[in-house]
């Protein structure tokens, strides 16, 4: 299993080219430090690092200074299902492995358009599983965490050369596809 124990759990995702969503985990002790790191990668002028915003030498780097740090990413992917199919299908996956490994905390990226429906979903997956954790949605720049689930969902979602410069990230992907 990709989370452990009392992990933090950011969540992120790309709609680009398929549906992608990001689970990043780092123990609650491993959180600051990892957040210290990232942070010092921002440029002046910027508040966050997202990855659609930077050039493709910039990227390289980044991911390389995100494989330094003691956290493990899982992938769960929706190919040929439309958003509002995908969205619960993958979230809830990703609550479900968050739940079984016994997660401290699920800090989900802000998305205003689907924020009422991710509580649902969230919360009928923990029901489901009669589990318990503690989750929000937070903006980007709250959480640096969360920019390596951007980093990875946005490397998914292009393919070839980024999913393999990602891969020392990603301990676990799904892929779900529809059946036709």
């Amino acid at each position: 299993m990709t989370f452990r124990a009392g992990d933090r759990i950011y969540v992120d995702e790309s709609k680009a080219r398929g549906y992608f969503i990001v689970g990043t985990g780092a123990s609650a002790a491993h959180v600051p430090v990892c957040e210290r790191a990232i942070r010092t990668l921002v440029k002046p002028g910027q508040r966050r690092i997202h990855f659609t915003n930077e050039s493709d030498s910039r990227r390289r780097h980044l991911l390389s200074c995100m494989a330094r740090l003691d956290v493990r990413c899982a992938v769960w992917i929706a190919q040929g299902l439309p958003d509002k199919a995908a969205r619960p299908l993958t979230l809830s996956a990703l609550v479900e492995s968050a739940a079984q490994a016994g997660a401290t905390r699920l800090i989900v990226e802000r998305d205003e358009s689907v924020e009422r429906a991710d509580r649902r979903i969230i919360s009928e997956s923990l029901r489901r599983l009669d589990a318990s954790v503690p989750f929000e949605h937070a903006a980007p720049h709250e959480h640096p965490l969360l920019w390596v689930s951007d980093a990875v969902a946005w490397c998914y979602s292009r393919g070839g050369e980024w999913v393999r410069r990602v891969e020392p990230l990603v301990q676990h992907r799904a892929t779900h596809l529809l059946n036709t």
